[in-house]
């Protein structure tokens, strides 16, 4: 029985761990509000899509058109979805992660930092 509750303990901590692991994108600010990159709100929306950033952000990245189209997609109209913007993502080879990261810092955002 000893070991049927280590293996349990063991398990539950897995569950855990793996839970607060779940795979995201990266953290963008810009003026005093961060925010992860596919989250859905509406103050999120009015900063990219809004704004046009978001379209200016995508024409400077390099990463394949359809990819592009994609982001768009599932950021900026009523089919955005966290999920389907982090699978992207996670999709993305390292350099077309860097180039997505490089694309938002030269339209003035902030990766990775969140201001106080």
């Amino acid at each position: 029985m000893k070991s049927f509750g280590k293996i349990m303990s063991l398990l539950i901590i897995v569950g855990i761990l793996l839970v607060a692991c779940k795979p995201t994108t990266f953290i963008i600010s810009k003026g005093t509000r961060g925010y992860y990159f596919g989250r859905q709100s509406k103050s999120l929306y009015r900063l990219l899509c809004a704004s046009g950033d978001f379209k200016k952000v995508l024409r400077d990245a390099n990463i394949p058109e359809d990819i592009k189209s994609q982001f768009y997609e599932y950021v900026c109209t009523k089919k955005a979805s966290k999920d389907k913007v982090v699978s992207l993502y996670l999709f993305l080879t390292p350099e077309e992660k860097k180039s997505l990261k490089r694309a938002f810092i030269k339209h003035g955002y902030t990766v990775n930092y969140v201001p106080c």
